[in-house]
């Protein structure tokens, strides 16, 4: 398993180990609060930002917002979804991995 696939599990609380996963609820959990937060507070961010009519986003998503004007870039705003969208894959991959290495050994 890559190095960034197993960071990526044990801050979710997820540990395999001798053909069995073991999940850590307390870790996990704690993972979800974080990222919540993290969202929520971009959320807030962005919604000032709209709302006072100053969010420039342009490099990493592309979208720029001034007084009346809404810019899209097409591009880069594809480009985040698809980056998003890659790591979501990567990580159920990883974990249907790991229940197949799983259901080999028990078989």
């Amino acid at each position: 398993m890559e190095s960034n696939q197993s960071d990526l599990l044990a801050l979710l609380g997820i540990k395999v180990e001798d053909g069995k996963i073991e999940l850590d609820t307390n870790k996990t959990k704690a993972f979800f609060q974080t990222l919540q937060t993290s969202v929520e507070e971009q959320a807030k961010k962005i919604e000032k930002g709209i709302e006072e009519g100053s969010l420039d986003l342009t490099k990493s998503v592309g979208i720029k917002v001034e007084d009346q004007k809404i810019e899209l870039d097409l591009k880069k705003t594809k480009s985040f979804l698809e980056e998003i969208a890659q790591k979501a894959a990567n990580f159920i991959e990883t974990l249907n991995q790991e229940i197949n290495k799983l259901n080999q050994k028990e078989s």
